[in-house]
Formats: C-alpha cells, structure tokens, sequence
C-alpha cells in the first residue's frame, strides 16, 4: 500500500506519548507506537464531535472536541490532549521554532521571507493559535499564529520586512 501523509501525534500525559501516524492509500492508518509496535487502524466520524475506531481487533467509540491546536479526546472514560503535526512541523517543533511549547514570549520567524501583515497591534490580547503576522515565503503565504495566549508587549516587524529563520517577530507576555 502506497502511503498517502505522515502525521506525528503527540498525546500530553504524564509519560508524554509520540506516535507516528501515517495514512495509508486505502484511507487507513499506520500507526507506530513509542515502545516500537505497529498497529493497522480503521477510523470513522459517525456523527460531529464522534469517532469509531478499530483496531487489533477492538471496536472503540470516542468523543472528540477540538480547540485551537489540539484535539481533546475521551476513550474508555479517560481524557487525552492530542496534538497533531506534519512532517514541516515536526522538524520546526523539534529545532525549537514556532511550537506550542515554547516557554519564552518571543515568536520567531520559522522560515525566511518577506513580512505581508502583521495583524498583531502593540497592546492587544492574544489568544494561541490567533494569527499575528503573515510571512511570505517561495511565493506563498503563512500565516504565524501566537504561540500563546497573553498581551502584545512589542511588535518588532514591519510589512515590506525581510526576516531569516530565528527572527524575533512578535514579544507575547502574560496578561496582568
């Protein structure tokens, strides 16, 4: 089976679980586990907000709801935060660039490229997830959200700026 899209899972928990997970060709998907086991699953939304899952031979029914960057997922009436990254986020998240986990104020540019917009304006509340700049690179256009809720405390591009990989772009701080 030809392989379609790799997407690599990370359920937060106290051992933090990351899973591989590819699509297969015929809608199914490949799923390595962190201990190295492959599993074959057979997934399908029945209904908004419902997913019914098969695999190794369990049928399983979960809720999921999902909210900026996550998916939050009940399975066998325990809680799981999922987030889902492509191969380009992985590679971002793994150098430090643009994640959801990073701990400092700071968003920096993940790329190379010409500054749009910046929609970001100093003062204003942000949520994660909000876009906050625009940056075009190899003629398209990405869209740079806030790495976390907070107040804008500096604003340090403009529209028509050049900026390299590891530019500051915007300083994100706790509200008050």
């Amino acid at each position: 089976m030809k392989s379609k899209s790799n997407y690599y899972v990370s359920c937060e928990s106290e051992d933090a679980r990351h899973y591989q997970v590819e699509t297969l060709a015929d809608g199914r998907y490949r799923v390595l586990t962190p201990g190295g086991e492959e599993l074959l699953v057979d997934a399908f939304a029945p209904g908004a907000g419902q997913l019914h899952i098969v695999c190794a031979g369990q049928s399983l029914d979960a809720e999921v709801r999902a909210d900026n960057t996550d998916f939050h997922v009940q399975l066998r009436g325990e809680r799981h935060v999922i987030e889902v990254l492509n191969e380009r986020q992985k590679r971002m998240a793994a150098a430090g660039i643009g994640g959801k986990k990073v701990a400092g104020p700071d968003l920096v540019s993940p790329m190379a490229g010409k500054i749009v917009a910046v929609t970001a304006q100093l003062g204003a509340a942000v949520i994660q997830g909000q876009t906050v700049v625009i940056v075009e690179a190899m003629k398209m256009e990405n869209d740079l959200k806030a790495h976390r809720d907070g107040i804008v405390a500096a604003v340090h591009v403009q529209e028509g700026q050049l900026v390299e990989i590891g530019h500051v772009l915007v300083t994100i701080e706790d509200a008050p």
